[in-house]
């Protein structure tokens, strides 16, 4: 009891409802700062607080600090070394667990394969380049590079490729892949590749995953792209016991190939889907969250939600309207000088600017040395 106790105190209802709910598809909407790694951690304990075996759950996110700060929390609840029989990592170190027992079934490799990094992939584009007779800058290794990883993300090997995309990096994509199997070695999107292939075309394979893995987790699910709702789709092909949790309005990875469209067509993708919104907000005051709430309204497509907060109203937000850059950086520049000089207290180290880009910090630095601000 002291474990049930532990994983429900101090929940919120709608953060309760996702804890209790073990069976069957979940789509949990949590917004910024509503609790969501709590959430997640509090279920795994849950789970194992009513009998479900610990090494039949799995939790992916997608950065190995996450994965080791869900293993301490939920630790902290549940007793006994339960916690390290989770399985907790990202989508890729996931797949590369698989593929050491696995990766035989893919082709000619061995569970002794190696993992390239950027700098290995670099080198074996520009061999594979020479080799097919382009000169050396002819075929810039970074959009080869760029073209490779787009392929992977959609679940295409060379074979797959229509002519005519790209004709010249297919054809290094098609050496470099040879390339790659002579050496045993994988590139990081080979990890998820290599594991969709395996499952593909030996059922046995993934039956043996299925029945292993029966309760999936997913952070940032917001993040995921087609190969990673694939691997999703088959683990949970007949149990279905898998929650999600994300927020379409945080989705900004598109460009490295995370398709919003995973969350937002999360019902169709698992039929009587549960949905919960997680909407209370313990980070920000309400002036803050009332002007995010106005601004996100404006995207097209997304659920519908609205954080709120118990912390009241806070700040009131100031909007300032100028004609340029330089008009911006002044207008930054005089407010924290006029802050600074009532404040005797503080310091310019006390301030933070936000922007948008990288490029509009220039005018920034510009006006902040030439105020004597360093």
């Amino acid at each position: 009891m002291a474990v049930l106790r532990d994983c429900l105190s101090g929940l919120n209802p709608e953060q309760r409802e996702a804890v209790l709910h073990i069976e069957g598809p979940l789509l949990v909407l949590a917004g910024a700062g509503t609790g969501k790694t709590r959430v997640i951690t509090s279920r795994i304990a849950y789970m194992i607080e009513q009998g479900v075996p610990p090494d039949q759950i799995a939790g992916m996110t997608f950065t190995n600090k996450a994965a080791a700060e869900m293993r301490e929390r939920v630790a902290a609840m549940v007793p006994g070394s339960a916690a390290e029989k989770v399985t907790l990592g990202t989508f890729h170190s996931f797949c590369a667990r698989i593929l050491r027992r696995d990766v035989g079934y893919a082709g000619n490799y061995n569970s002794n394969y190696s993992i390239l990094d950027e700098s290995d992939q670099t080198g074996i584009i520009k061999q594979a380049s020479a080799e097919l007779g382009f000169g050396k800058d002819e075929i810039p290794a970074k959009e080869a590079a760029a073209f490779i990883g787009r392929c992977k993300n959609q679940m295409l090997f060379p074979a797959d490729v229509k002519a005519g995309q790209g004709d010249a990096f297919l054809a290094i994509y098609e050496r470099y892949q040879q390339i790659l199997e002579l050496q045993n070695a994988l590139d990081f999107d080979d990890l998820l590749l290599l594991t969709l292939k395996i499952f593909r075309e030996h059922p046995e394979c993934l039956a043996r995953y299925q029945d292993r893995y029966r309760y999936l987790l997913v952070d940032e699910y917001q993040d995921t792209n087609a190969a990673q709702l694939k691997l999703l789709q088959y683990l949970t092909q007949y149990r279905q016991n898998i929650c999600v949790v994300g927020d379409d309005d945080q989705s900004i990875y598109a460009w490295r190939g995370a398709d919003v469209g995973n969350i937002l067509n999360f019902p169709t993708y698992f039929p009587g889907a549960k949905e919960i919104k997680l909407e209370q907000n313990y980070r920000s005051t309400n002036n803050i969250l009332r002007a995010a709430n106005s601004v996100i309204a404006r995207n097209g497509a997304r659920f519908d939600k609205s954080l709120w907060s118990n912390r009241g109203d806070g700040e009131e937000l100031k909007l300032a309207l100028l004609e340029d850059g330089d008009a911006e950086a002044d207008f930054v520049v005089n407010m924290m000088e006029h802050i600074v000089s009532a404040n005797p207290d503080l310091t310019y180290r006390d301030f933070a600017v936000l922007y948008r880009s990288n490029y509009l910090s220039r005018v920034l630095e510009q006006t902040f040395r030439a105020h004597g601000i360093r």
